[in-house]
Order: C-alpha cells, then structure tokens, then sequence
C-alpha cells in the first residue's frame, strides 16, 4: 500500500488534479459531507453496494448513511463519526456554589450558570463560543444554536437563506447576551485553537466541542465534566460530522481500493481501534459493543455524552456555497458580539449577501 498524506483543505484540490490527470487514488479517505458530497455528486465514487449488496442495511449512524446514500445506493464507507456535546469544567462550578453534578440543562440555564462563574477581572469567564469571522464560527455550532431556537439556514427546498427569522434573531440574541448583557464572556475573536487552549488554562467555565479533544481535557489541572448541549426554547439537536473512506470509479485498482475500506470500515475492532486513535465515534451503533470501544469508554468516561447525543444528531446545511455562507454568518457572529450590530441587522445583512452566494451557485449547478 502507498500511503499518501495530504492536508485535508489541500484534498479537494489535489483530487481533482488527480482525476482530471486519470490517475485518481484507488481509496481516499474525506470528512465531512461537503467534500464527500463533491465527489459522489460528480460521479467519482464507485458504489459499495456493487460490492457488498447489504451494506445499506448495516446499523449505521442515520445522518451519516444518508449523507452519503444517492438513489438507495452508498457511495463512501462511512468510518468514524463525531457530534458536540457541552464540556464544562467542575472546578469552577464548585467554586461559583454551582452543583458541579448538575450542568445546565437549558440554554437560558446556560446563560445563567455562565454568568455566576464570570469574574472578569480576575479574567475568568462563563462561557466561550466562537467569534472569529469565519466558516467555524457560522458554521456547525451556530446552526445548531438555529435549531434550538427553532430556526433554519436555509428552506427546505434549499432554495433560500431564511437564517434571519425572528427565532434565528433570538438565536444570535443568545450570544449578544452572554458577551455584551452578562460579561461572562471577553469581546474577542475566538478560534477553536483559541477557545481549546483558554479551557485549558482552567479559567473558563464551559465550551461547546467535538470528542477530538477529549484526549487534551483528559490531562488538564482540573476536573472536567461533558453533558448533550443545552436544549433552547425548540430543541436539543447536536450537528454531526463524519468521516469516509471512498472507493474512486476511475482508480486502477478498485478491488483494492474495496478491501482496504472494508477492513477500516466493516471489521469491528478495527473501526473501534481506528476512531479510538482519532478521537471519533464509531458511524454504526454496534461497534461500540466491542472490547476495544468498550475499554475505551471506560478509561474516557467524558465520551458518554457524545454517544448520547449522537443518537439523534443531524447534518449541517452542506449544500452550494456553504463554506461561503458559514463565512458569512460568522462575520454576523463577531460584529454582535463586538456591539458593532444588532442581530436583526447583522442577520439580514449576512442573509442578503448568502442569498446572493446560493442563487450563484444554484445557477452554476443548473448550468
């Protein structure tokens, strides 16, 4: 097997030179649904089922199988999975007279707890959400803060940006909130890196964060606690990623491209050992009943709670220009936050401008 690493921004791209040169990889492995979903739309990606006729059947994570699943057939091995899930740190919750057992439950209870832990000019803080203007930021935490609130990104026909209802204002109103109305949060541009590492420090109540870190909090000087996210006033739902192996239509050497899936993705133990090393969750319900996995939970109790709120976890919009439009909701996020906006102002102007980035993008598929 010639192994050939490539830094996931960089896969796009070099795949594409790759196929346009007729010399695709046999197997590749993609994350996420947009890259995958690139892919299999252009038809790329070899069927499994041509060579397991069974495998739609297998128990499979339902937002993960449908995400790469076209006219009943899959087109990617899904092998790993994640959602997020609430990380709070104990410590700090004794220390405000908060039950370090019992995590909100609700966002507004969020807010609350966040407020008390707070003490901003000893520079320890409520909680952190992401600031910074970019794709993380308007992206997967931000849509799920939509659904809590009972909002969407964009319609159901996936023909228009609808972000900026009144119940996506309450949305981003939460995050005006807990930055400009509560302090318990600084008025700065955070980045995952950013948000990690002031976690780590043990001055910050509360993140919200997929299982990848887990292995980082584990070592921390304090004691860290993990709960499913908040409900809001609408829901609970955590956005989910994942992660496949695809098999190339083009590749020299399909059946090979075929077994080194298979055994990634259809032997237990070995999907088991391959999202333990990744920080992953397994993307079928029953690979986490073998003793690999089972050990694991054991050793890293923290990952209870994404399993739990895996089971009813959903896709972030990933369809035409969402890179481009979580950008923009992102910048949305920081001028809030910053008091440069209103949400209501901040949201209809984002909107308008994705509006624009989706009706360019819908042409061009049309085209």
């Amino acid at each position: 097997m010639k192994v050939v690493l490539v830094p996931q921004p960089e896969i796009p791209t070099k795949l594409a030179t790759a196929i346009a040169g007729g010399e695709p990889p046999d197997a590749v492995r993609l994350g996420g649904p947009s890259v995958n979903s690139l892919f299999i739309d252009k038809g790329h990606a070899a069927p499994l089922d041509d060579w397991d006729p069974k495998i739609g059947t297998y128990d499979w994570v339902p937002a993960v199988q449908r995400a790469v699943t076209r006219q009943g057939k899959m087109y990617a091995m899904p092998v790993n999975s994640g959602c997020y899930a609430f990380l709070y740190n104990k410590d700090l919750y004794e220390a405000s007279g908060l039950d370090p057992e019992k995590p909100p439950t609700t966002l507004d209870q969020l807010l609350e707890y966040a407020r008390k832990i707070a003490k901003p000019s000893e520079q320890i803080w409520g909680h952190y959400v992401l600031t910074a203007p970019d794709a993380d930021t308007g992206g997967e935490i931000f849509e799920a803060m939509l659904w809590a609130f009972g909002a969407k990104l964009v319609s159901e026909d996936g023909k228009k940006v609808i972000a900026n209802s009144p119940e996506g204002v309450a949305a981003l109103q939460w995050y005006h909130d807990l930055v400009q109305k509560h302090k318990a949060m600084p008025v700065k541009q955070v980045t995952e890196a950013i948000m990690l590492n002031d976690f780590l420090t043990g001055k910050v109540g509360s993140i919200f964060t997929t299982p990848a870190l887990l292995a980082r909090v584990a070592k921390a000087r304090f004691l860290a606690g993990a709960a499913r996210l908040p409900a809001g006033p609408k829901g609970q739902t955590a956005p989910i990623g994942f992660g496949t192996i695809m098999v190339f239509a083009k590749g020299k050497n399909k059946e090979a491209g075929w077994e080194f899936a298979k055994f990634i993705g259809l032997d237990p133990e070995n999907a088991a050992f391959w999202n333990i090393s990744f920080g992953q969750l397994p993307a079928r319900y029953s690979y986490r009943d073998t003793s690999n996995w089972q050990e694991y939970q054991k050793k890293e109790p923290l990952v209870l709670a994404y399993l739990e709120g895996q089971k009813d976890a959903a896709l972030s919009y990933f369809g035409p220009g969402a890179a481009e439009i979580s950008t923009q909701f992102g910048r949305a996020i920081e001028a809030v936050v910053f008091g440069q906006k209103t949400p209501q102002r901040a949201l209809d102007e984002a909107a308008g401008v994705c509006q624009s980035i989706l009706d360019r993008e819908l042409k061009r598929a049309a085209e």
